[in-house]
């Protein structure tokens, strides 16, 4: 009898090694799944459309990577609205800060690039969004010290739809961080 009980505990803990080691390999895919799905749940303006969402994660592979063992994140909503630029700023302009990977601490701020200044960042891993001068351009970047929006060519002509990108990315530590 003992060493039926013996037994059971030792295939118990090794069971459970196994459960705990698979979930840590796969760790980053539900990690990174739970992060974009924070800006993929996220209400549009009225009068608008998403024409494309899409996602991007590996192991350091935004600007360069650095030395670090950090997991990046990307996702992104290309959408189309009949509102105007100013109109969709100050729809998001309240936006709340997403929460870190792998964290409740909310710290990621929403970035927004509207169709004629935006660049496409691409590597092997995937690509993410820019303004055509290479800045980021979290949405607090569109508005002034007094919360009005800086006037930067912005218009209020809606005669054609408003093409543009809202983007969050952020990294995160994971388990077997090999370089």
């Amino acid at each position: 009898m003992r060493k039926k009980i013996s037994l059971m505990v030792i295939l118990l803990l090794i069971l459970s090694g196994i459960v705990y080691l698979g979930y840590k390999l796969t760790e980053t895919v539900w990690v990174s799944k739970e992060f974009v799905n924070h800006l993929y749940q996220y209400p549009l303006p009225p009068e608008t459309i998403v024409l494309e969402k899409g996602q991007f994660n590996a192991k350091n592979w935004i600007d360069g990577g650095g030395n670090g063992g950090y997991w990046d994140v990307v996702s992104f909503m290309i959408a189309s609205s009949e509102l105007s630029r100013k109109e969709i700023l100050m729809y998001y302009k309240d936006t709340e800060l997403f929460p870190f990977p792998k964290s409740n601490q909310l710290g990621v701020e929403l970035e927004i690039y509207f169709e004629d200044d935006q660049q496409k960042e691409e590597y092997n891993e995937g690509f993410y969004y820019r303004s055509k001068q290479g800045d980021i351009r979290f949405i607090s970047s569109y508005f002034n010290d007094l919360g009005e929006i800086k006037n930067e060519g912005l218009t209020d002509e809606t005669n054609e739809n408003t093409n543009y990108i809202i983007q969050i990315h952020s990294g995160f530590s994971y388990f077997l961080q090999i370089d």
